[in-house]
């Protein structure tokens, strides 16, 4: 061997490398003598001597101005109040309808839409004609935003261009995993551009669901009040026997007064009752539901009634859960077959827009994913219903009725592998499913959560059984991959399933992501209220519906009527 490779001096280490060097030696991990502004490293191999740029120091990345400890001891952040709203000023807000100049320029999204909307929604409410009183008498009160409703209501300053865009360009995707585009709530919404009845229902809802989105969760600014009012008006005429009868303009409306009083915070189980009851009245009177059952035709307006009725059995179902409502889904659930054949006419709007054609990856499914989950998902709805009903009741028929959910849970659990296994798969595979699979299978956990606690046992209580334990598992994993996946904050059942996960979670993390994650103030605040009353006991279905209206009767609403037909 070489003495001079032999009498080489062994490498000494002198500590940890320097992490301050240029770029491009940090890069490929060799040593730098951070002479600047070129080592002498880059500057021998003629490289780019590339320097990091220095963060900024800890006093300006701080909040405020300047160091905090330089900082007055009084100084506080300017405090935020709405606008102060009187019984003068309300003359000088804008017209129902009316849109303001200073607004912000629409996108080229909205299209030929927007513009019917601009030239279709001057509407002055001082040139209706008041309800004739015998009118009135037949239809039942109007539903007129008076007292609490308007007057001590701030305002939010939204004008009703911006509800509109806020509408299509952020509530639809939020309120469906469709691209928005071919969502039914963009559908609805070109649908309500040329109405102007069902326009006043819908800007009540976009003007609140507004407010909700930027943090104002304490009652609907007055604009949704004045909308609610002025198309409760038109709502009125539209229901004389001698004017042109508009069934997709009226059932509309309805579901748009769905959407607004879903959304208040306490729910108002009266208002709910009897808009149940004034859909079901309507819906009987003239027979849609056999319209759309028995229409062999791909006819417009069956089309759309049928899409229509399936999204209030949905939320006349949902809220079944909280003891209001629930007459109008149960009256479609008396005959499956019909209940069926409305389903499937609603499908067939959306049928040209189901780009995905390939089967998931999923144990059991066959064909377009996006409609079998679909398809598993109204079935879960329908389902969620009937134990709401097997809730409420009496004893002669609740044994009829815990026999009928057991089979139809049994039923598909069998059909559909994919409700027990995806998340199995998804840790397994370490796969992202599509949003609308993850929100069924959290829905299908739920669902079977509460038909445990639904009667005979009570929410929190324990000892549980081992598949109970597992059940309940599941639900809070299938929870955490749907967050991941996509937004869910406008998906009202899996918000419920959120609901039940964290009423029934004694653990404490779990807890604290379920109650950061739920974002629908209705569910937040009965899990708070329920979890409050845990604390000395477990909590019963009929004590948590008893929780439920104890809070309705604060609510700021309350002096607003529904039309009951």
């Amino acid at each position: 061997m070489d003495e001079n490779a032999r009498a080489r001096r062994r490498r000494t280490e002198r500590g940890p490398r320097s992490k301050n060097g240029c770029g491009t030696c940090l890069l490929k991990k060799v040593k730098c003598d951070e002479h600047r502004p070129r080592c002498h490293r880059c500057g021998r191999l003629q490289l780019e001597c590339e320097w990091p740029t220095q963060p900024p120091s800890l006093s300006s990345r701080r909040r405020g101005l300047g160091p905090i400890k330089n900082r007055e001891d009084a100084w506080a952040p300017p405090i935020i109040l709405p606008k102060s709203v009187s019984r003068n000023s309300l003359n000088d807000l804008p017209q129902a309808g009316e849109i303001s100049g200073d607004t912000v320029e629409p996108p080229a999204s909205l299209g030929t839409a927007e513009d019917r909307y601009r030239e279709s929604v001057h509407i002055n409410p001082d040139d209706l004609p008041s309800p004739d009183p015998t009118e009135s008498a037949d239809a039942g009160p109007v539903l007129l935003a008076s007292g609490i409703g308007v007057n001590h209501a701030p305002s939010l300053g939204s004008s009703d261009t911006q509800a509109v865009l806020f509408h299509r360009t952020v509530f639809a995707p939020l309120k469906s995993t469709r691209k928005a585009a071919s969502s039914a709530h963009c559908l609805f919404l070109g649908l309500a551009l040329q109405n102007a009845m069902t326009l006043h229902f819908l800007l009540a809802v976009s003007h609140n669901e507004l407010a909700i989105h930027l943090g104002f969760y304490k009652q609907p600014p007055q604009e949704s009040w004045n909308h609610l009012q002025h198309g409760s008006r038109i709502f009125l005429q539209a229901l004389n026997p001698l004017a042109q009868l508009d069934h997709v303009g009226t059932m509309l409306s309805f579901l748009y007064m769905y959407m607004f009083w879903m959304r208040r915070n306490p729910f108002n189980l009266q208002k709910l009752r009897e808009l149940s009851a004034s859909v079901l009245t309507y819906v009987k009177s003239y027979n849609l539901d056999e319209l759309c059952a028995g229409s062999s035709s791909l006819a417009p307006d069956a089309l759309l009634l049928s899409r229509i009725l399936t999204y209030l059995y949905d939320r006349d179902g949902f809220c079944g859960f909280f003891g209001c409502g629930g007459s109008f889904a149960s009256y479609v659930s008396e005959n499956l077959e019909k209940r069926h054949r409305i389903w499937q006419l609603s499908r067939s709007i959306f049928t040209w827009s189901d780009e995905q054609t390939i089967a998931l990856r999923m144990p059991g499914i066959q064909g377009p994913p996006k409609s079998y989950i679909l398809k598993v998902y109204f079935e879960l709805i329908a389902i969620h219903h009937d134990i709401n009903c097997y809730s409420q009741a009496p004893e002669v028929q609740a044994l009829e009725a815990k026999r009928k959910i057991k089979r139809s849970l049994a039923q598909i659990q069998e059909q559909h592998k994919f409700l027990r296994y995806l998340i199995t798969s998804c840790r397994r595979e370490r796969s992202s499913p599509p949003l609308m699979a993850l929100v069924t299978v959290t829905f299908f956990h739920a669902i079977q959560i509460y038909f445990y606690r639904s009667r005979d046992a009570h929410f929190g209580q324990l000892p549980v059984t081992n598949e109970f334990q597992y059940i309940l598992c599941e639900l809070i994993a299938a929870a955490y991959y749907t967050v991941a996946t996509g937004p869910v904050q406008l998906l009202e059942r899996f918000q419920w399933s959120l609901l039940i996960a964290g009423i029934e979670t004694y653990d404490p993390i779990h807890l604290k992501w379920i109650l950061e994650t739920i974002s629908d103030p209705v569910l937040s605040n009965l899990l708070s209220l329920v979890k409050e009353n845990q604390k000395f006991h477990s909590v019963s279905m009929e004590e948590l519906r008893y929780i439920i209206d104890a809070v309705s009767h604060e609510d700021l609403g309350s002096k607003l009527e529904i039309p009951v037909i």
